[in-house]
């Protein structure tokens, strides 16, 4: 903020921003609070906006033995799928490992609960 404000206008930005303060304040003290709260109201508006939305990560457990052709991992009943927790798997893969359009015909996934 500038120092060409005056006391009043001040104490009005305070007043429309739901600021409390004391009426004696002197316009140092009132400039500070005004440049405090408006750059904590900025801080707030952009961790708003740059915080991306994530989706939790669907888990799947494995019930049926299977190699997986595309990455090359042998699944024990019981294994988590994928073996590797970064791992980034294509909808249209679970899709077909959790019916029994595959080559062994058999469900091989399923998600967890």
């Amino acid at each position: 903020m500038s120092n060409t404000l005056k006391v009043e206008e001040i104490k009005e930005k305070l007043t429309a921003a739901g600021i409390s303060f004391d009426e004696k304040m002197k316009k140092e003290d009132l400039l500070r609070l005004l440049e405090d709260s408006t750059q904590n109201e900025n801080d707030a508006t952009s961790s708003e906006e740059t915080a991306p939305v994530v989706e939790p990560k669907k888990k799947y457990v494995v019930v049926h033995d299977f190699k997986d052709l595309k990455d090359g991992t042998v699944y024990i009943k019981g294994d988590i799928y994928p073996r590797k927790a970064d791992a980034v798997v294509d909808e249209e893969r679970v899709k077909e490992l959790s019916s029994t359009k595959n080559k062994i015909g058999r469900v091989l996934i399923q998600e967890q609960e």
